[in-house]
């Protein structure tokens, strides 16, 4: 892997981030405009990106078992709000700071982060990894997630409609096409394929933009805050690599299921926060620490697993 590139990459990541912040920050894209991109984004540039991932690739490009790509899907998901929720019961830190902390270490940014990560480093098999990875994220975040902020407050109940985003509904679609492989007519297919080009740049604009009311200097001077991403970033993917690695020794399914484990938390942690428990703004700090930090520890470790797998 050529890993002056990716260092290439996740610099342009990071400029793009940091224009979408600063826009933010000079006043002039408001919350309107993070609002309204995100939705575009996720519903619309995300969605043609995962249903693009498998017009580009055969079944017989993916040569293992699907019922071990999901396996390991899943442990790489459900490992992060696993060791959440057991450091919230033996950390007194982590167990003060309730659902929110427990989420800024478990929930990661799949489809912000991970997806157009995975896109440039290895292409349609790892997107399409990436977003079958969504179906136990969606689960776990929508069910557990939502329950642990919801605790204490009147409503503690999960809805369906919470759970059936549009990433997952794509996902299902896109899983199907794997499947039975119909005959897909060109333009949709270039379609697909155009839109799903923005998906990065917009996502990473969309990220800075969503973070720019939160002080980068403030945010960066509290050492909680470092313990929270070190747990996200370092050790829960240490955590899947050793589980998963068991489990599978393709390469492209492994280094995509770490890179999904350390990914920063997701951008929806803050919304739900704001919705369930009014600690928006330590969200938002989290979240941004995690984002900038990720920047540098994710070309880490695919160099690290490139080297030794």
């Amino acid at each position: 892997m050529d890993f002056s590139g990716l260092l290439i990459k996740m610099l342009i990541f990071v400029v793009l981030m940091m224009t979408g912040y600063i826009v933010a920050k000079k006043g002039i894209a408001g919350p309107e405009f993070t609002k309204t991109a995100s939705k575009l984004v996720i519903n619309f540039f995300m969605a043609a990106t995962i249903i693009n991932s498998v017009l580009k690739i055969s079944p017989d490009m993916v040569e293992m078992n699907f019922g071990i790509i999901f396996a390991v899907l899943t442990i790489s998901m459900a490992a992060g709000f696993g060791l959440a929720a057991l450091a919230g019961l033996c950390i007194p830190m982590v167990k003060k700071g309730g659902g929110v902390v427990q989420l800024l270490m478990g929930a990661p940014n799949t489809m912000f982060i991970a997806l157009p990560v995975l896109d440039q480093i290895f292409g349609p098999v790892a997107v399409f990894y990436c977003s079958l990875s969504a179906i136990p994220f969606n689960v776990i975040l929508y069910t557990y997630g939502v329950w642990l902020l919801k605790r204490g407050s009147e409503e503690n109940k999960v809805h369906l409609k919470e759970v059936l985003t549009v990433p997952l509904i794509s996902t299902i679609v896109a899983a199907l096409i794997f499947f039975i492989q119909p005959p897909i007519p060109r333009v949709v297919s270039e379609l697909c394929g155009s839109i799903s080009g923005a998906t990065m740049p917009m996502s990473m604009i969309v990220i800075g933009s969503s973070l720019g009311s939160v002080n980068l200097l403030d945010t960066f001077k509290n050492g909680k805050l470092y313990f929270i991403s070190f747990f996200k970033l370092v050790f829960i993917p240490a955590v899947v690599w050793l589980v998963c690695s068991f489990i599978t020794t393709d390469p492209v399914l492994l280094i995509s299921a770490v890179i999904l484990a350390a990914s920063p938390a997701a951008v929806m942690i803050s919304i739900l926060a704001i919705q369930y428990t009014g600690d928006g703004v330590f969200a938002s700090e989290g979240i941004l620490h995690g984002t900038v930090l990720s920047m540098i520890v994710i070309p880490l470790w695919v160099y690290l697993l490139s080297a030794v797998i």
